[in-house]
């Protein structure tokens, strides 16, 4: 069998996003990716053992910080060709997010997301300022197995990127902003500085410490 382009996208699903960072230049959350085990409304049901062994290949991207998504999944323009390259690369410049980090409760992706400092970046966090429904939406490569009312995705399953969109394909995808937390009361700036738990650090410098995880603004997968 040949392997299949996978595009998730459905219809008024959204999903939450609880700040816990949130500055002038970038936010961190948490949020589902999407579900293993269950038949999404695209018709397609993802195993969990495959989801798995594909979160695992991402983890050494994930390491260097090049696990990236977009906002919006690409868009077709009519060739072939160009669209085949296009929906199997993420594009630099379109890049709104990086995927830091990952864990599985239950059957549902959960990960860590962390928004670029890039014009895209910039668009989605204003998004999540704003509490406007956000939800991810995964692009990759795999072999389907036609099932009577479903399409079972079988392994190797190759992750490109979890976009941004307005409209992802999981029922676990569900925001409700009025339980956002830690958006204005975790993190105080005071004469350029960045303030948390008592102690100041320039803002680089501070970023640095969060991204290697020197701070942390809650106990892991709490």
């Amino acid at each position: 069998m040949n392997s299949t382009f996978i595009l998730e996208s459905a219809p008024h699903i959204l999903q939450e996003a609880e700040i816990i960072k949130s500055d002038p230049a970038k936010a961190i959350f948490r949020m589902v990716l999407q579900t293993a085990d269950e038949i999404n409304q695209n018709k397609r049901i993802y195993p969990r053992s495959v989801l798995e062994e594909a979160m695992t290949d991402c983890e050494s991207r994930m390491k260097r910080r090049a696990f990236f998504g977009e906002l919006d999944h690409p868009f077709p323009l009519g060739n072939d060709t160009f669209d085949g390259v296009r929906q199997t690369t993420v594009s630099l410049e379109c890049i709104s997010h990086i995927i830091r980090d990952y864990q599985f409760k239950g059957n549902k992706l959960v990960g860590e997301l962390e928004t670029a400092t890039t014009p895209k970046g910039k668009i989605l966090l204003a998004l999540l300022k704003d509490k406007t429904g956000i939800g991810m939406s995964m692009r990759g490569l795999a072999e389907l197995e036609r099932k009577e009312n479903y399409n079972k995705v079988l392994g190797p399953l190759t992750i490109i990127a979890f976009d941004a969109v307005s409209m992802p394909s999981h029922q676990a995808a569900i925001v409700d902003f009025n339980e956002m937390q830690f958006e204005s009361t975790l993190i105080t700036e005071s004469c350029g500085l960045v303030c948390y738990n008592g102690k100041c650090f320039l803002p680089e410098y501070f970023d640095k410490l969060v991204e290697n995880k020197v701070i942390t603004f809650f106990e892991k997968w709490v």
